[in-house]
């Protein structure tokens, strides 16, 4: 019990993330931040860092809680805790979760009393298809109602009656530049419009990780997707930092374009997955126009990573693959920070303070447990890995992070 492809968040879900974006939008209420928290393998590690998470919504002066998380089974324990710690300190809390017949909670508290259960099979049961359980713009805006509710229950009035103006706490500007075309050439470039790989891009990364035998990058044009793949490790964007910080300043993205990280072991063709891989069809093994998933419009950089035997199923074999897959967006990336010659689609985001409204947190429930079950956290780059810190090799402590700073991917999933 654990994850399953229908139901993962990929960094293109956390970049994309519906809650984020429903909380900002609210006007009633303060979004005032996002603890991210990672699931233990030891049950006193899951109430140790619930312990913890209940802590830092205190110190946050949280009025109310919204409680995501993306596995079940052994992640529901995780889960629970958290709304029993944050309700222990007054804090009450919406739950989501994929429930439905097979992810039934093993365990529960008198503080669970209100779960959103986001499945989408007729089934009610776990599937190989990427998206299809997700997360989506529907739920988060369930979830924000519920929680104004459960405010008004709890006596908690939405309008305290301070009547002072809404302060901006950071800005994040992000430029889009829409790509139209994507084909190998002689050198990596972004010529109005087209993205041009350079051919051969992946090879001279091979050398330099044991663990991964061969790598091929393939570009998939829109709708040719009748084609079989390898089972899925990730989605991803291409961005970067032009200035400040991950969650500040500028970032520019190439929309029209998706990353894709599949993988396969060399002789026994082992699928690296936690329950039930991914591969096959492409058309039939995802849902597209899903946060978590490419629109079905993009262009989609396929990379598939070929693993010595074995180590598709080891921690450092995973990040090996994520790491050659960042590797080669990085190149991409020194071309799209200094990219001037195209039009772009300009949006701002801001971390708002709002006085006298009632402040409201997310809590994201991640992997970290290592191999196809751990996060990494605040990657040099946009939605990248390099440089980034495991959940696991932090003993799931939870990390405390901003509205921007999620939709400028600090959140980095090892699927």
């Amino acid at each position: 019990m654990g994850l399953g492809p229908s139901i993962k968040m990929t960094t293109l879900h956390h970049f994309q993330c519906p809650l984020t974006e429903a909380l900002s939008k609210e006007k009633d209420v303060e979004f005032t931040g996002i603890i991210v928290d990672g699931v233990s393998e030891l049950c006193d590690d899951k109430v140790y860092t619930a312990k913890r998470v209940g802590d830092i919504a205190q110190i946050m002066h949280a009025d109310a809680a919204i409680v995501a998380i993306d596995g079940w089974g052994n992640h529901h324990v995780d889960f629970v805790n958290v709304i029993e710690q944050l309700g222990i300190r007054g804090i009450p809390s919406v739950g989501l979760s994929y429930i439905a017949q097979q992810g039934r909670l093993v365990c529960t508290n008198n503080y669970v009393d209100c779960v959103i259960d986001f499945n989408k099979s007729d089934a009610g049961y776990e599937s190989c298809v990427v998206g299809e359980n997700n997360l989506t713009d529907y739920d988060a805006m369930k979830a924000v109602a519920l929680v104004k509710n459960k405010l008004r229950k709890a006596g908690k009035l939405l309008d305290t009656g301070v009547d002072e103006p809404e302060q901006n706490l950071r800005r994040l500007t992000r430029k889009s530049f829409c790509i139209h075309e994507v084909r190998f050439g002689d050198k990596t470039d972004i010529d109005h419009g087209v993205l041009i790989i350079r051919k051969g891009i992946e090879k001279s990364l091979i050398k330099s990780e044991p663990r991964i035998k061969d790598v091929n990058v393939s570009i998939i044009e829109p709708g040719n997707y009748n084609m079989f793949v390898n089972s899925n490790m990730d989605y991803s964007p291409i961005a970067c930092k032009v200035r400040g910080e991950l969650g500040e300043g500028i970032t520019h993205l190439l929309s029209g374009i998706t990353v894709m990280t599949t993988g396969v072991e060399d002789n026994s063709k082992f699928q690296p997955s936690n329950i039930g891989s991914s591969e096959g069809i492409l058309k039939n093994q995802v849902v597209f126009d899903r946060a978590g998933t490419p629109k079905s419009t993009d262009y989609i950089l396929h990379v598939d990573v070929l693993f010595e035997e074995g180590e598709g199923r080891t921690a450092e074999g995973i990040m090996a693959g994520h790491r050659v897959t960042d590797s080669i967006v990085q190149e991409i990336r020194k071309v799209l920070v200094n990219l001037d010659n195209m039009p772009y689609t300009r949006e701002e985001f801001n971390d708002v303070m709002r006085p006298g409204r009632r402040k409201v947190i997310l809590v994201k429930i991640v992997s970290g447990l290592g191999n196809m079950y751990d996060t990494a956290m605040f990657p040099y780059e946009p939605g990248g890995f390099l440089g980034s810190h495991n959940m696991r090799d932090s003993k799931n402590i939870p990390y405390l992070i901003t509205p921007n700073q999620c939709r400028d991917g600090v959140i980095h999933s090892l699927l």
